[in-house]
């Protein structure tokens, strides 16, 4: 006889208990109102399979009359407890059963009470391999519940979240769901970095939907009165430290924030103002980074982008706004891509404005530069005073960073017809692996030379504002 066999044996027998209660000795009374059951089960199998039936039953919560005790469970459905209680005596769940895949939300809920926690991972990992109409049909319900549960749920939570914030158009769009959202659940959304939605259109969809929580309130901003405006203001307020405001474009600000104003605090408005009247100036208030930008690189974070945006801008100082008003388009990584002269000539030609980025071999060092012209191989000097090259740690260090812009603009980029692409005379040659100090403020590597463990180039697009 098989160890399979034996346990077999042993579920069919448990499975008896299960079903034959006759020396039962505690009794569950589950539901409320007009949907009420009375469970027969074992102390000694609900104890060793529960940590809170374990606790249940040793202290006050069960009354015991007898040899029996009872208590009871209004928050949970019969029909959920008894696929409940069918697991802890067998083991086992029909998890593709009507029945339970109709209850999936609850039955999850239930189990993570009862401190199933095996139950609660197969149910979660459950979720996420079923189809789209199973998630039309639940992921309102679904997205409030695990809100309310953050930090229990983790799997599905990360899963649902990746769907929701790499997809926000379709999830927002279907206004008749988005309004169903309950408080926790849209703040985790507004809240969270990967969100990828426009900050204005965010703003926008939390007025909508701060209108259906208020029915007596006009859809026609224009029309408020000031205890319309109070109501929407009361409602909103949780989320305004979470919307990132000064990444809104002046244009939406004149024409979508400030008609509104009064929905904000006094501070926050002043220092709006302040920020688009007077760009560049210090300020008082917090101000959010840009939710997650799309940057496909495997050398620099978002620090790093930050970093360079700053420097495009020609902004001074350290980076205060963490602003990224462009596009970083990955056009070549020579990991990927091969790291030859003809490959970057496909590539990167007639591009406009490009970033190189090269992660130095055997070293922890990035340099590059910015180039706000087009490549296009033709054997000449190009001319800009905008350009610049760099160098900083892959963990950003201010200290150790080397901005070095271009003093001789004439010479500020060599557009090889071969293999001597590269910024000023010979200041950082990409090919040709050199870094010396001609055309350039500042020398951005100690040695003349270098070794490239990969290298990236990115398409520099300034975003509609």
């Amino acid at each position: 006889m098989s160890s399979e066999t034996l346990v077999n044996s042993l579920l069919r027998d448990l499975s008896r208990l299960y079903n034959d209660t006759n020396d039962y000795d505690v009794i569950i009374q589950v539901g409320e109102e007009f949907d009420i059951e009375y469970f027969k089960a074992h102390s000694n199998i609900l104890k060793i399979r529960s940590s809170y039936f374990d606790s249940a039953l040793s202290s006050n919560w069960a009354k015991k009359e007898g040899n029996v005790f009872t208590f009871k469970k209004p928050n949970i459905k019969p029909n959920i407890f008894r696929i409940i209680l069918k697991y802890i005596y067998t083991g086992t769940i029909n998890i593709k059963s009507v029945i339970v895949e109709n209850n999936l939300i609850e039955l999850l809920i239930a189990a993570d009470e009862i401190n199933l926690d095996e139950l609660v991972d197969y149910i979660q990992n459950h979720i996420i391999t079923l189809d789209q109409e199973w998630f039309k049909r639940n992921e309102i319900k679904l997205y409030n519940t695990l809100s309310r549960y953050q930090g229990v749920f983790n799997i599905l939570y990360e899963h649902f979240e990746d769907l929701i914030s790499n997809n926000p158009d379709k999830f927002l769009n279907n206004f008749n769901l988005f309004s169903e959202l309950e408080d926790d659940a849209l703040l985790s959304l507004i809240q969270s970095d990967n969100f990828k939605m426009d900050e204005i259109e965010i703003w926008d969809n939390l007025l909508k939907w701060a209108i259906t929580k208020n029915p007596n309130v006009s859809n026609d901003t224009t029309l408020w009165n000031s205890k319309e405006i109070d109501f929407i203001k009361l409602t909103i307020q949780q989320f305004i430290p979470h919307i990132r405001f000064f990444q809104i474009s002046s244009e939406d600000y004149y024409y979508k924030i400030r008609p509104l104003s009064a929905l904000l605090p006094k501070e926050l408005n002043e220092e709006l103002i302040l920020h688009y009247l007077v760009p560049g100036s210090s300020l008082n208030t917090k101000v959010l980074p840009s939710r997650k930008v799309n940057v496909e690189s495997v050398i620099i974070d978002m620090d790093h982008i930050y970093q360079i945006v700053h420097w495009i801008d020609k902004n001074q100082g350290e980076v205060s706004l963490k602003l990224v008003p462009y596009e970083f388009k990955l056009l070549l990584r020579g990991s990927r891509d091969g790291f030859g002269i003809d490959t970057f000539g496909k590539r990167c030609y007639n591009k406009r404005a490009t970033l190189i980025i090269i992660k130095l071999k055997d070293d922890d060092k990035i340099i590059g530069g910015y180039n706000p012209l087009s490549w296009r191989g033709a054997s000449k000097y190009l001319s800009t005073n905008d350009s610049f090259i760099f160098s900083f740690q892959s963990t950003l260090n201010l200290s150790s960073t080397v901005l070095s812009r271009v003093k001789n603009g004439k010479n500020a980029i060599y557009d090889s017809a071969y293999d001597k692409h590269g910024f000023g005379d010979g200041d950082l040659r990409i090919f040709d692996k050199v870094c010396d100090l001609k055309e350039y403020e500042k020398r951005i590597i100690k040695n003349d030379s270098f070794e490239i463990e990969d290298y990236e180039v990115f398409q520099i697009v300034k975003k509609n504002t």
